[in-house]
């Protein structure tokens, strides 16, 4: 656990404004390993790689990313503008095509007479991640499936697909652009320690799915598969 006169240091204690979060209860080896990077060596997280096929459906992200791709396969590639950005008449085309939870595009879209890709933010963030995991690439002045993105529409792969873009969001790409720069890069930093405190003090039915039993400082936190396939990292709140 964290020094007891942490908890007791009235500046502490009037940002916590009365809330003992559950970070608290951790010691110090575990919350340094639940800020690494997951991977082979740091297994405090370990992300699921084998979601249902009703999970992936579930998950906003990875539903979109696999229309992209179907759409990059079927019309030979989607247009780009010189900025590398999906060209307005793509943008239109996918507008029809893209859903994502509590994103209202009537609303989104009253201020603007068009819409470029970083307007609708779902598709923009959809296409950053693509490109990220090499899914995609540009080939004279358009969007096109790679060999990887290609394979990733078979049904052996499918269900990977959400741990590639969720580790990639979380812990390469650049999430404080997606703010507008307000919160920086929190909270790449300590993505670990929030997903664990969810998990011991949120709705477990919330994330399920996600990772398998953190494991830190010799001990084994053992919980149902934490993960929510449709928690997608495209938005996060201060703290």
């Amino acid at each position: 656990m964290v020094a007891e006169d942490f908890l007791q240091d009235p500046q502490v204690r009037r940002w916590l404004d009365g809330v003992e979060p559950a970070w608290t209860l951790l010691t110090f080896d575990s919350l340094r390993a639940l800020r690494q990077e997951p991977s082979a060596s740091q297994a405090a997280i370990r992300i699921s790689n084998y979601l249902s096929a009703d999970e992936i459906a579930g998950s906003a992200l990875a539903r979109n990313t696999f229309i992209l791709l179907r759409q990059a396969i079927e019309r030979g590639g989607l247009s780009l503008t010189a900025t590398g950005n999906l060209s307005r008449a793509v943008v239109a085309e996918m507008c029809k095509l893209i859903e994502w939870p509590g994103y209202d595009q009537t609303d989104a879209f009253r201020l603007h007479k068009v819409i470029n890709e970083p307007d609708f933010l779902p598709l923009h963030i959809v296409r950053l991640l693509a490109e990220a995991a090499q899914l995609v690439r540009t080939q004279r002045g358009k969007l096109v499936a790679t060999p990887l993105g290609k394979s990733m529409l078979s049904e052996a792969r499918q269900g990977s697909l959400q741990a590639i873009l969720f580790h990639l969001a979380f812990w390469h790409v650049d999430i404080g652009y997606f703010g507008r720069g307000l919160l920086g890069s929190w909270s790449q930093a300590d993505t670990g320690v929030v997903l664990w405190s969810l998990s011991v003090c949120g709705n477990d039915t919330a994330f399920k799915g996600l990772t398998t039993p953190c494991r830190h400082a010799g001990q084994i936190l053992r919980r149902s598969p934490a993960s929510s396939p449709s928690a997608d990292p495209l938005f996060h709140r201060a703290p």
